[in-house]
């Protein structure tokens, strides 16, 4: 869990993971002008526009992540969803397969549970793909 975090209130951990997690996994075409990794530091912060579509997009987009993590949450061992949604996946030294990491296993039946068992929505299926594959990504990183 990141430093800090554990004082936090559940649910405000659950809005800054998953702000952390719209901004990650959202082109930055679709962020708001804020949230932009723009390299041109000539461009001057603009006044935030409530009421502006890419305003109104990415608060549904943080609130579909919201969903998904208290979904999760709900669902699974909470250290180990933390571990899902924070890309940390933890890793015995022995291991040099990703089949054989049992965060990544268990993962995919969550992910598996969710998409074919209890037919999750949409979004929350894209989310949890973008995930997995992030995640499988962390555990490939560090098993090499």
């Amino acid at each position: 869990m990141p430093e800090g975090q554990l004082t936090l209130p559940l649910n405000e951990r659950v809005a800054t993971a998953a702000h952390k997690l719209a901004l990650r996994f959202t082109e930055d075409a679709e962020l708001p002008s804020r949230f932009r990794r723009q390299t041109d530091s000539s461009v001057k912060p603009r006044k935030v526009k409530e009421d502006s579509d890419i305003e109104i997009r990415f608060r549904a987009n943080v609130d579909s992540w919201a969903r998904l993590i208290e979904t999760m949450i709900s669902k699974t061992d909470q250290a180990q969803a933390w571990r899902f949604i924070h890309l940390r996946p933890q890793i015995d030294g022995a291991i040099t397969k990703l089949t054989q990491n049992k965060d990544f296993c268990d993962f995919i039946d969550y992910l598996i549970l969710r998409r074919d068992t209890e037919l999750c929505e949409s979004d929350e299926l894209g989310g949890l793909a973008l995930l997995s594959v992030a995640f499988q990504r962390e555990i490939e990183k560090r098993i090499r």
